[in-house]
């Protein structure tokens, strides 16, 4: 068999995050309004030949050679191959564009990638929707980590979408955008890194013990209504309108998130979106659960040279859209 790779995004959540946990979710409706983005995890599967002395090959950001399942350190790795009881006698490796643990669902995209890859080496391809089911199951179920639903469901479509939560289901909502309101878009997406890598499954504990305790229900409730007024200015007709509205609904849904627990922003983080406002931003958010990874910035493109220049070593990254969510790459 020939070398066959899995292709699948990273993602930026624009409004609703928090609302997309279970333990909010069973007792109110949830949104989430985001994309998947041109940065990618890819993970590679080979056969390997029978003389070679162990049984599985796993190359990361170490090296695991073993034979047995039980033997696998990597925690996704080894609980999926054992569910799955994957058959022996394959060599995997995974590279990323950007850095894990920065705020952009890099370790759901990891688990919809790894099933996706798998389904294709068995030929039992799943839907987008099994998809993103099986990988909720694995990371909530198996893994037992304090994770939302949405990161799997960005990894597995792509695009830009509004997902509503209610119960045990999720419905999709397409943002009908117009091509030039897209491409304006495109070109006013940035990340800055912060420099701090963290788990967002500890990061969050705090923020998943106060939905359980209904102590933060009226904020979680303003940034569910974020995402059907986030969507509305997607929508717009004039680009340049679309852009200042969405800059100023994230503006407005970062002084919301700020306020669900001390731990999701600190000075080192507020002085980097306070810069990049001050320069020319139109608006932004820290990605994922908090405490470190990346700072979203909606910057037009008038403004980038400023922006840039006032961060000073801290890289603005271009990044657009991705449309068409995890993928199948074979050579």
């Amino acid at each position: 068999m020939s070398l066959i790779t899995s292709r699948t995004p990273l993602r930026v959540s624009f409004f609703g995050g928090g609302t997309d946990y279970p333990e909010y979710f069973q007792r109110y409706t949830g949104a989430v309004l985001g994309c998947a983005i041109n940065q990618y995890i890819y993970i590679s599967a080979l056969k390997l030949e029978e003389f070679i002395g162990y049984s599985y090959r796993l190359s990361y950001r170490i090296i695991e050679e073993v034979n047995e399942h039980d033997e696998i350190e990597h925690p996704v790795f080894r609980e999926v191959f054992k569910w799955l009881k994957f058959e022996k006698g394959w060599n995997f490796g995974v590279l990323s564009s950007l850095p894990a643990r920065s705020g952009l669902g890099s370790s759901s995209s990891f688990t919809v990638g790894l099933l996706h890859l798998l389904s294709a080496i068995r030929q039992s391809n799943f839907t987008r929707y099994d998809l993103a089911q099986t990988a909720m199951f694995v990371e909530r179920e198996l893994l037992r980590e304090n994770v939302g639903v949405q990161d799997q469901i960005h990894a597995s479509y792509g695009s830009l979408n509004r997902y509503e939560f209610k119960g045990n289901q999720f419905t999709i909502h397409p943002v009908r955008m117009h091509s030039d309101t897209r491409d304006q878009i495109n070109s006013s997406l940035y990340l800055v890194h912060t420099g701090v890598q963290r788990y967002a499954s500890q990061v969050v504990q705090e923020q998943v013990e106060k939905t359980k305790e209904n102590r933060i229900d009226r904020e979680l409730s303003d940034l569910y209504a974020l995402t059907i007024t986030g969507q509305a200015a997607f929508e717009l007709q004039d680009p340049e309108c679309a852009v200042k509205e969405v800059g100023a609904l994230l503006n407005q849904a970062w002084k919301i998130k700020r306020q669900l627990t001390k731990s999701i922003s600190n000075p080192d983080i507020d002085a980097i979106y306070d810069t990049a406002m001050s320069a020319g931003a139109l608006g932004g958010k820290l990605c994922g659960a908090g405490g470190g990874g990346f700072v979203l910035l909606m910057v037009p493109p008038h403004a980038k040279m400023k922006v840039q220049e006032s961060l000073g070593d801290r890289k603005l990254i271009p990044i657009q859209m991705d449309e068409v969510g995890s993928v199948i790459l074979r050579s």
